[in-house]
């Protein structure tokens, strides 16, 4: 079922597969392909099959239902953005799409990318004021509800779309070298010319080195602390081909090696191609096993968890993968558990100097 799985997602991204079997339990293949947040392109697939797959029609149909309501829901989450974003615009806030839009337009067809809300970084247009605050204040007196809970980003509830609000890209506090990531990464967004737009829009694409330093940021952050989906995976397989020419892969080498993500990229990368059916299961190395199997297990999730409690649910997430940190890693477990308890109990509020 896993390899049928991803022979669909090869498919429906436009690569090459294998015809599949005859006789296919649709309702656990689905189930995976929710699971791993690609149901719409595992449908793709089944589309693309030259030959009679078997499927029930009435199961075909709710699924094909299912793909088109969050078609709409894409389009609606798009409408909210860019109105978010020409109010932004109207105060002198530029608004720049972190991951989201920026890696859906990368797939064959960018409203099967699911995405359950934005994320966004606000930058002055001129000037030098608190970007990120004005942006919390003018979505309070437009009367939606601003979350301001956690320390890296606000949470705008708006109509038909939850948006993250970044006053940090990283969830640096108490590590030193993501500390210097934040840096940097928040440096190259506000040295940014501001001249990339989505089409008709006040919506900002990021500069291509800052977003593929970001994915990977993400990913590893995601793999340490709740679990891989192959979806993560694919976003930088695809961003990653789709901005091949205009990454500098000198300089991204040189950035995972030093903020510490190598062990973590490399088995990350090869699982890419692995998916995307560059690479056969027999060249995966050992940790890339290792990994592969966290990607098919299910996530360990505590982000809806807040307070006390959430940061012991991390703490707990931590000590169970434990085994990530020695093989992925050049940090001991011990040491990152003193670094969230560092952060949570002397630094509620960081500032970066």
């Amino acid at each position: 079922m896993r390899e049928l799985f991803l022979n669909l997602v090869r498919l429906g991204i436009g690569q090459t597969g294998e015809a599949i079997p005859y006789v296919v339990d649709w309702e656990n293949l689905k189930i995976i392909a929710e699971q791993q947040g690609l149901s719409a392109i595992v449908l793709d697939g089944i589309e693309r099959m030259q030959s009679d797959c078997n499927i029930p029609l009435d199961f075909k149909l709710q699924w094909i239902g299912e793909v088109l309501q969050g078609e709409n829901v894409f389009a609606e989450q798009q409408k909210a953005a860019e109105k978010m974003a020409e109010l932004f615009y109207q105060n002198k806030i530029q608004t720049y799409v972190l991951k989201g839009a920026v890696v859906s337009e990368c797939y064959p067809k960018p409203t099967h990318r699911v995405s359950v809300d934005m994320d966004c970084y606000l930058r002055p247009e001129a000037g030098d004021f608190d970007a990120w605050r004005l942006g919390n204040d003018l979505i309070k007196e437009t009367g939606f509800e601003v979350n301001l809970e956690h320390y890296k980003n606000s949470t705008f509830y708006l109509p038909e779309l939850t948006v993250e609000n970044h006053q940090f890209l990283t969830p640096f506090r108490g590590n030193k070298r993501m500390e210097r990531l934040e840096r940097k990464l928040q440096k190259m967004l506000q040295e940014d010319k501001g001249e990339d737009r989505f089409e008709d829009t006040w919506l900002y694409r990021p500069p291509v080195m800052a977003t593929a330093i970001f994915l990977i940021e993400h990913a590893y952050t995601h793999f340490l602390h709740e679990g891989l989906t192959w979806r993560h995976v694919l976003d930088w397989m695809m961003f990653s081909r789709k901005h091949k020419d205009e990454i500098d892969w000198m300089q991204l080498d040189a950035r995972i090696d030093e903020y510490g993500f190598r062990k973590f990229y490399d088995s990350y990368s090869r699982l890419g191609h692995y998916l995307i059916g560059e690479f056969q299961a027999s060249s995966l190395t050992f940790q890339d096993k290792r990994m592969l199997e966290d990607v098919w297990d299910d996530l360990d999730l505590h982000e809806t968890v807040r307070g006390v409690r959430g940061k012991l649910a991390l703490a707990g997430n931590t000590w169970r993968a434990r085994w990530k940190y020695s093989q992925f890693t050049d940090m001991s477990m011990l040491h990152v558990l003193w670094i969230q308890v560092k952060g949570f109990l002397f630094m509620k509020n960081p500032k970066l100097n």
